[in-house]
């Protein structure tokens, strides 16, 4: 009877979120950082948008921080040669960091489109390599 309750319970939740699963006509999806869809139509928006993505994405493990995971393992594997925290960097280019956020590398997870959408990826490349000058 216990379990009966429970997958009552379970499918009565997963009709209540069907809904919540919809894409609203502002493009965005997510409660907390909004997935956004559409790439932004000015520089200065596209990398505001792309450091909200890395703020809420990528900051807990590459904040500039020693303390930090990957910031940690960065300082590791380049021994001073390169910064460790990504947004000192200046040798950034998008099909590297395209790479990394779609296919991850070792304790670094992949993200899929429906976490990082193509349109806030396009984003976070732009907020990563603004210091490389290109």
């Amino acid at each position: 009877m216990r379990i009966l309750k429970n997958g009552l319970a379970l499918a009565a939740l997963l009709v209540s979120l069907q809904g919540s699963a919809q894409v609203p006509e502002d493009g965005l999806t997510s409660r907390e950082l909004g997935i956004r869809l559409d790439v932004p139509s000015s520089q200065a928006e596209l990398i505001a948008r792309g450091e909200a993505v890395y703020q809420y994405w990528c900051n807990t493990c590459h904040g500039p921080e020693m303390l930090k995971p990957g910031t940690a393992a960065l300082a590791i594997k380049y021994r001073g040669e390169l910064p460790a925290a990504l947004t000192e960097r200046t040798d950034m280019v998008p099909e590297f960091v395209e790479l990394m956020v779609r296919e991850g590398i070792s304790m670094m997870p992949f993200f899929r489109p429906t976490e990082v959408s193509d349109a806030d990826l396009y984003a976070l490349t732009a907020y990563l390599t603004s210091n490389s000058g290109d």
